[in-house]
């Protein structure tokens, strides 16, 4: 019998030091898990940030492009009706022409309105510009 109670002795022993191996590799694992927890934590801080910072920036640059191409839509507009002033004017001084009675006010009104759309278009074009230099 001496031989059974020392087998259960070694037995309860070695079931202590499994025991204990078993809560040390537990608690080194959930040390690693939280740790682990942890860096991903700021990993994703970061894939946020630099994902906003990116949003923001195209965000800013798709802004300034479409102010932009709005600007060039207007400054067609504008060169559409100086066109149509300058056919005007042309009509009118030929009318003049054949009538033999070229008028300056008539010509300088034609000639103020064009150049006023003019001012308008390097308006624009400048403004243009300084959006480009923002970019």
């Amino acid at each position: 019998m001496a031989g059974f109670e020392e087998l259960g002795k070694k037995l309860d022993k070695l079931t202590e030091e499994i025991k204990t191996v078993a809560q040390d590799g537990i608690e080194r694992t959930a040390k690693e898990a939280k740790d682990w927890r942890k860096k991903l934590d700021g990993l994703g801080k970061i894939i946020t940030k630099t994902t906003q910072e990116g949003v923001e920036w195209f965000s800013k640059e798709t802004k300034g492009f479409g102010e932009i191409n709005k600007l060039r839509l207007q400054m067609r507009r504008v060169e559409k009706d100086i066109n149509d002033l300058l056919e005007q004017t042309g009509r009118k001084a030929y009318e003049l022409h054949l009538q033999k009675k070229i008028g300056n006010i008539q010509l300088k009104s034609l000639g103020a309105k064009i150049t006023r759309l003019k001012k308008e278009i390097e308006t624009k074009k400048k403004r243009i510009q300084n959006l480009k230099k923002r970019s």
